[in-house]
């Protein structure tokens, strides 16, 4: 224990390299504050709207073309030359958002010219997705020249030979050269945007940013620290568990109380079911004594709340699940079976895996908030009034 303090002493004092970081990190960033880091849509939406003409960020075609001129330079055999590009007016260009699933389009019919571009994060390309993206765009534009884009944060390789790859460190460079060049015509809010997004990319998506770079200092230096607090760090998982003790703690008007709890099952009970004696009788599950808890089981992909039969006296168990038995409209979920230890009579779905793709925490509070409104609307009322006026045994 105090090797580890000793640790965490000489990884916070006087570290000159933490205090660097904490302070390129300190400026609020709106990307940020959106939860827009690591979703690829909103990174093909920005981005689609700084390559459209006809978007009011006071760019015309600059950025478009200054991008396709990156990528075309370095292609073996370009289908249409950076100079080509560099002449062209550009003002009537289309740009289109997930036309037949591709992330971006950029269609200029003057020129006889489109690009498509695949667009990967976080995920890499699934299996025969860019070859199926260029049989569409050729089909569908078969007279015209046609460029490929691969865009991932250090410019990999892409599998289908008529795509060129593209960096989100060359992106980064591109907006802020345009952003420069283009001072004056900007608007104050497109260019604070435009900062925002490139000091966005260089945090978290770029690996050879001065940001990267000082990381990997930081973590060489103090390895041992940073991987003891990573080993303790919040997660989601530990967050949606502080998230559903702050509900039952809110609901104390209700009846509610909170039981023995961690990171995978947070539990409550109401406590007007204390005073039927017989339901603290349990052993072996918390230190309250309680058989019968309210019980969310939260997982990295589910988030269920339960009621459950814990361990305790045979009978009182029995009268638990026979009457949940006999109101299974109420009672949803109810195992058939009564179990030895723990047994579930009430089950109601608060998240379900699909809920955790690209949802952010607050994305997912609001669901489990809406569930929990439900919840104490439609179930709670029926269930507390069942259990409270069951005929129970006197107290042994």
């Amino acid at each position: 224990m105090s090797n580890q303090r000793a640790l965490l002493e000489a990884f916070v004092v006087e570290n000159r390299d933490l205090e660097l970081l904490e302070a390129l990190l300190a400026e609020f960033n709106i990307f940020e504050a959106i939860g827009a880091v690591r979703q690829e849509l909103r990174h093909s939406d920005f981005l689609a709207f700084l390559m459209d003409p006809a978007q009011n960020h006071g760019l015309g075609d600059a950025f478009l073309k200054r991008l396709l001129k990156r990528v075309l330079i370095r292609a073996d055999n370009p289908p249409i030359s950076a100079v080509e590009i560099d002449v062209a007016d550009m003002q009537d260009a289309i740009v289109l958002r997930e036309w037949r699933n591709i992330d971006i389009l950029v269609h200029d019919a003057e020129d006889h010219f489109v690009c498509a571009i695949e667009n990967k994060v976080g995920s890499g390309e699934h299996s025969g997705q860019l070859s199926r993206y260029r049989d569409i765009v050729t089909s569908e534009f078969p007279d015209h020249r046609a460029l490929f884009i691969y865009l991932t944060p250090e410019g990999d390789g892409p599998s289908e030979e008529a795509y060129i790859s593209l960096s989100y460190g060359e992106v980064a460079d591109l907006v802020d050269t345009v952003r420069e060049t283009h001072e004056s015509t900007l608007g104050a809010d497109v260019s604070t945007l435009m900062k925002h997004y490139t000091a966005m990319l260089r945090r978290h998506i770029v690996s050879d940013s001065e940001i990267a770079e000082l990381c990997r200092r930081i973590y060489r230096r103090h390895k041992q620290a940073l991987d003891l607090i990573f080993e303790h760090r919040p997660d989601l998982h530990w967050d949606i568990a502080e998230y559903l003790k702050g509900l039952i703690e809110d609901q104390r008007d209700v009846g509610f109380v909170l039981d023995h709890s961690n990171k995978s099952y947070v539990r409550c009970a109401l406590l007007e079911w204390d005073e039927v004696g017989v339901l603290k009788r349990g052993r072996g599950w918390t230190p309250t004594g309680r058989i019968l808890l309210f019980e969310f089981r939260n997982s990295s992909n589910r988030l269920t709340l339960n009621l459950v039969i814990g361990p305790g006296p045979d009978p009182i168990r029995q009268i638990l699940h026979q009457t949940a038995l006999r109101h299974p409209r109420i009672f949803r979920g109810v195992s058939k079976r009564l179990y030895p230890k723990w047994t579930t009579i009430y089950k109601a779905a608060f998240l379900r895996g699909e809920d955790y793709e690209e949802s952010d925490f607050e994305v997912l509070t609001d669901k489990i908030d809406k569930a929990w409104k439900k919840f104490l609307t439609d179930d709670l009322p029926a269930i507390r009034k069942i259990i409270t006026e069951t005929g129970w045994p006197p107290v042994d």
